[in-house]
């Protein structure tokens, strides 16, 4: 009996099962011989079993219990947009506080207090306090995840969950099972060994070969169905596969005009199967099997054998399956060749993985293949340099949560991997501050990508598996999982360009008021004036800064950690470093007057100056970075449009508005006068950026000069 077991342990070629096996209760699910789960498939063979558990004390029922379990963390984004908002709401109030205390005052020490003057002071304060407050935040984050849904969709990736478009920009590790994610899932040949030549996807011209592929085989294919569909044994099948794909002989065309006298199964005693043939002149007996069977079998020099044998030897060291073949000549056994099969890795997983290198993000494949095979896959595809860097399930799991999470970051393979060690891990590298990815497509992957950050199934996957995901690949594709990263780098970069904008807004807006009250001026803005201001900072201009797009350089960075804030540190001293310049300015406007502008336009050109700073600093929170604004200028053309329509609507406002927003219309020189003005908050940051990428240069040439002298 074999039974493909690949959906519950992860093995890729069918497990041979034996009764008479008698085995330690704690041997390893996929080393279970004597046991059959259910779930799985019968490929081969047949036997008589008995039931010892079903239901939840079933292996699959096991898994499923651990897929009732809620899991109660919340995503990263969640985590830093809650701690945001509490800070920024808290900052706002003892700001809005503080003004209404100046503002009470000034009243008092001018002697007009009354019920309209407090009335005003307390509603200036409550208009303060919905300015400092994003509330246009939230549907920031709905449309720029929403939209990128829509984008990932058509690159073959379906989103389950709104918030998981954005999470998966912050993967630092990709827990991946090896069997149908990382390779396919599928026995394929790889070559093909034939008088001293290797031939892959070119065709053979061995008749022999051919015949033995053809008639020592039980393999069929469905031409019924749409994509060819073998049925059979994964080796068998996969020899069929070759044979068609190389066009030079035809299986079915050999099959029929070859009458079969016997035929010998394959068995564990003889490890060969043997078909003899009549080809209508004699008899030929065709077998396959263990290499060193038919080699033993075969009429050939010592120093030939070895040579092959060693060839086939170099094979398996890579953990490949060989098959070796023969006929017979003159009653004499001839040897024809030998085929290297294997579970082949996907053609675009060796560039994903190199990706993920790039981009700082760790790979680890936990797999349920024994060690040789997982260490062999690890191997080509670099994810692992040395045996060092593969472990047992086994090996891990008498150790204590604290002494794993220490080796944790050195293992990179974890074979005979079980579906609680898989939790575990995930669980354990989660406690370690990483954003984790689990990707499969198995049964035996569910509990851990239901527990994942993020989890990624495939779309050939078991629906189980689908379910309990946040992703699904439609393509099966493991470069899918580095675009969909790449879209949520970036909308997290566009959180942030938002952010920085309306704290920008908000800064400038409460440090203009406060000192204009310390210095003994009026508050230049009336409430109307401040609720344009905020839809300015909420509304479509600020929204268009979640719309930007950026490449493949958003790879070159490292994950963000889930312990980081969405404002860090050079955020915090560039929205400080803009907002107290925007507020000098305004203040030196507002008592000295130096745009001279008539005492009437005076507070209308404030209002439009605070306006129009807000405009052109939203182009300097497009770059994150010390790139210049210029750059990258229209790419985004919806902001660039947006932004000037709102443009338009404030000379509207000032030059018509007069009745409802209390402005006076401004001579055409004022106008360019306060634009200018506006504009040097473009100037001001180019220049310091400017200067910071000379000092950014010539810091990099010195420790190229350092390394190479040393």
């Amino acid at each position: 009996l074999k039974v493909d077991e690949s959906s519950l342990t992860g093995e890729s070629t069918p497990v041979k099962k034996d009764g008479d096996v008698v085995l330690h209760p704690s041997t390893l699910l996929a080393d279970r011989k004597n046991m059959v789960f259910s779930g799985t498939f019968v490929v081969e063979g047949s036997a008589k079993c008995i039931a010892t558990a079903v239901g939840d004390n079933a292996e699959i029922g096991a898994i499923a219990s651990e897929l009732q379990v809620k899991n109660c963390v919340s995503a990263p984004l969640q985590e830093k947009l809650n701690r945001l908002g509490k800070l920024i709401t808290a900052l706002g109030s003892i700001a809005s506080v503080l003004v209404l205390i100046l503002t009470i005052s000034k009243i008092y020490s001018e002697n007009r207090v009354s019920f309209d003057t407090l009335q005003d002071a307390f509603i200036n304060s409550i208009i303060l306090i919905v300015a400092s407050v994003p509330e246009g935040l939230p549907t920031t984050v709905a449309i720029a995840l929403t939209l990128n849904v829509v984008k990932l969709s058509h690159s073959n990736a379906l989103i389950k969950k709104l918030v998981a478009t954005e999470t998966v920009g912050c993967v630092s590790v990709i827990c991946s099972d090896k069997t149908g994610t990382l390779t396919e899932n599928k026995m394929k040949v790889l070559k093909v060994y034939y008088k001293d030549t290797y031939f892959e996807n070119q065709a053979f011209n061995s008749y022999d070969l051919a015949v033995n592929f053809s008639v020592n085989s039980s393999a069929e294919v469905d031409n019924l169905s749409r994509d060819k569909k073998f049925i059979g044994s994964p080796t068998e099948t996969s020899l069929l596969e070759f044979l068609i794909e190389n066009k030079r002989f035809d299986y079915l065309n050999l099959r029929s005009k070859l009458k079969v006298i016997n035929k010998i199964p394959f068995s564990s005693e003889t490890k060969f199967m043997s078909t003899t043939i009549f080809d209508g002149n004699s008899e030929v007996e065709y077998l396959k099997g263990a290499p060193e069977v038919i080699l033993d079998k075969c009429d050939m020099a010592s120093d030939k054998k070895q040579e092959v044998l060693n060839r086939i030897s170099l094979e398996q060291d890579l953990a490949r399956r060989v098959l070796a073949f023969s006929h017979t000549v003159n009653k004499k056994m001839v040897f024809d060749g030998f085929a290297v099969i294997s579970d082949s890795v996907r053609k675009d997983v060796y560039n994903s993985v190199d990706e993920c290198k790039r981009a700082g993000i760790a790979v680890k494949m936990l797999t349920g293949d024994n060690y040789n095979t997982a260490f062999s896959i690890a191997s080509e595809l670099k994810i692992a340099n040395s045996k060092d860097e593969v472990v047992l399930s086994t090996d891990i799991e008498n150790l204590s949560d604290e002494k794993l999470k220490e080796k944790l970051p050195n293992i990179k393979v974890v074979a005979r991997s079980t579906p609680k060690t898989k939790l575990r891990i995930v669980k354990l590298l989660k406690e370690l501050g990483e954003v984790v990815a689990v990707t499969g497509d198995g049964i035996n992957d569910a509990p851990a990508i239901k527990h994942a950050d993020i989890g990624i199934a495939m779309g050939g996957g078991s629906e189980i598996t689908k379910e309990v995901s946040d992703i699904i690949l439609l393509d099966d594709s493991f470069s899918t999982i580095i675009k969909a990263i790449t879209f949520g780098r970036n909308i997290y970069q566009n959180f942030q360009r938002f952010i920085m904008f309306q704290l920008s807004v908000n800064l400038t807006a409460v440090l203009f008021i406060i000192f204009s009250l310390i210095l003994g001026l009026e508050n230049p803005f009336t409430t109307l004036q401040l609720l344009w201001i905020n839809v300015i900072m909420d509304g479509p201009p600020a929204l268009t800064l979640g719309l930007e797009s950026r490449g493949n350089e958003l790879m070159n960075n490292k994950p963000i950690k889930r312990s980081n804030n969405l404002v860090g540190k050079k955020m915090l001293v560039r929205i400080f470093t803009h907002a107290m310049f925007m507020c000098f300015v305004l203040v030196m406007q507002y008592r000295y007057n130096f745009i001279n502008c008539t005492s009437e336009e005076l507070n209308t050109v404030m209002f439009s100056l605070f306006i129009i700073f807000q405009l052109f600093n939203a182009f300097n929170c497009r770059e994150l970075g010390s790139k210049s604004v210029v750059q990258n200028l229209k790419s985004n053309k919806s902001m660039l449009i947006v932004f000037f329509i709102t443009f338009v609507i404030q000379i509207i406002i000032c030059e018509f508005g007069g009745a409802l927003f209390n402005t006076t219309p401004l001579s055409l020189i004022v106008w360019v006068k306060t634009i200018l003005v506006a504009l040097s908050v473009v100037v001001i940051s180019e220049v310091y950026k400017f200067f910071y990428r000379i000092a950014i240069k010539k810091q990099k040439t010195s420790i190229k000069l350092s390394k190479s002298f040393n």
